[in-house]
């Protein structure tokens, strides 16, 4: 045949080339085919055709991952990316800092900062929220709530200055000090404590104290007395009259009632205020809480009787001591004033001491009780102390005065004297007299 070769190398038959000759022809074709051309050969379903290299007839087959899309970029909270190759995206978890995936939570107790709440978690949050006691229940400072039934509340608004709070019909509610009502806030109220040894008939100058925390509150008062079962029953003599002065502390801003039992007028007052006029058994008062308060009691123009005085919170008007027993009163007594009194038949010994120098000797008074301040010094008399030193003999006293450390739990006193050796152990005593007394005061 003529034909010109064909580049695959072989000859197409022309028209006129015998027909005897084409199926030889056609074996050399295919031949040629399958050399030349293998790489065109298999596949698999989806795969696309791709040119391998430069050189011609150069082909492979490869995963139909071809399209316009020549890379990614991938942005917070995206991660991962890329241009070529198999491309990961993926997303970074959430955090308060930063964007991302979050994970959904029922719970209304976690306290975690990057969970998320499902619609669940909100609903029993809100139901709580509609449980919970409204901030419009109360409306004014210092207001108070209370339950007044199955899941019902109810407001009471502040008391006023003074009151306490109580309970009426079931309720709560204010009240006048109704939580101290009934204790007397009067010390020796039945005039049973006497540590200075007052006499009957004695004159007491204004300011002078007879009996425990009573003192004259007129130039001259004269009093008599007789014992009974629960004290003394007084009379008060014309123009006389007795006084007590309880603390700040002691007597809150409410309402009281001062009472007692005898003819004799009282009145009760605010210390720095004006005092009202006398009057009979039971007197009203309002403490403002800002002072000490002062009771008082006078027979006027002709003498009168008292016993038994109540100074209570409230309205109560029934007697009773401040304290349990005689003996707590009289320690309570003991916070103002504390008297070591003489003895008759006996000497009654202060304790040891000291000599300082050869005419002073230094001792000491305990106290029974802490006292209310720094308490100031009272005695009978110089002369009725005597210092010993000790081995040798009783010396008379001719002063005596508070001396070195004074606090409100022990005294240093300091007696003049004679006969002694400096340093020397010492005692001091009061002479076997009944009027006979020393004692530190610490009154209002």
């Amino acid at each position: 045949m003529s034909n010109p070769t064909t580049p695959f190398g072989w000859q197409m038959p022309t028209a006129t080339d015998l027909v005897t000759d084409l199926p030889a022809d056609f074996e050399v074709f295919g031949q040629a085919v399958a050399t030349s051309m293998a790489d065109l050969l298999g596949g698999t379903s989806g795969q696309i055709l791709a040119k391998n290299s430069n050189t011609d007839m150069d082909f492979v087959w490869i995963a139909n991952d071809q399209g316009d899309i020549t890379g990614i970029t991938a942005t917070s909270p995206l991660t991962g990316g890329g241009s070529s190759g198999a491309i990961t995206v993926g997303i970074q978890d959430a955090l308060t800092t930063q964007k991302g995936a979050v994970q959904l939570s029922d719970s209304t107790s976690t306290t975690s900062s990057i969970l998320a709440a499902t619609p669940t978690a909100v609903k029993s949050a809100y139901d709580l929220a509609g449980a919970a006691i409204p901030k419009s229940t109360v409306t004014t400072n210092g207001d108070l709530i209370y339950g007044t039934g199955s899941s019902t509340v109810s407001r009471i608004g502040i008391g006023s200055t003074g009151q306490v709070l109580t309970v009426s019909a079931g309720v709560p509610a204010w009240a006048t000090s109704s939580a101290i009502q009934g204790t007397d806030l009067l010390l020796n109220a039945n005039f049973a404590i006497n540590q200075r040894a007052y006499v009957s008939a004695a004159n007491l100058t204004s300011g002078t104290y007879g009996f425990d925390r009573w003192k004259s509150n007129f130039t001259n008062t004269t009093l008599t007395f007789t014992a009974s079962p629960q004290g003394q029953s007084l009379t008060i003599s014309a123009s006389g009259g007795l006084q007590q002065v309880i603390e700040q502390g002691l007597v809150p801003a409410g309402t009281y009632t001062l009472s007692w039992t005898g003819t004799a007028t009282g009145r009760v007052y605010n210390s720095g205020g004006t005092p009202p006029a006398y009057a009979s058994s039971p007197v009203t008062f309002t403490a403002d809480g800002s002072a000490n308060v002062v009771v008082e009691f006078t027979a006027v123009s002709t003498t009168k009787t008292l016993s038994k005085v109540q100074f209570n919170a409230g309205t109560n008007t029934a007697w009773s001591l401040a304290t349990p027993t005689l003996q707590t009163e009289l320690q309570a007594c003991q916070r103002y004033c504390y008297v070591i009194q003489g003895n008759a038949s006996t000497a009654s010994s202060l304790g040891t001491g000291y000599w300082n120098g050869t005419t002073a000797v230094v001792g000491f008074v305990p106290m029974k009780t802490k006292m209310r301040a720094i308490p100031t010094l009272i005695y009978s008399q110089a002369s009725d102390l005597e210092a010993l030193q000790i081995g040798v003999s009783w010396n008379a006293v001719s002063a005596v005065t508070l001396a070195g450390e004074v606090n409100t739990d022990a005294a240093q006193i300091q007696v003049t004297t004679t006969g002694g050796t400096s340093g020397q152990a010492a005692n001091i005593r009061l002479k076997a007299l009944s009027t006979a007394y020393i004692g530190l005061v610490a009154e209002l």
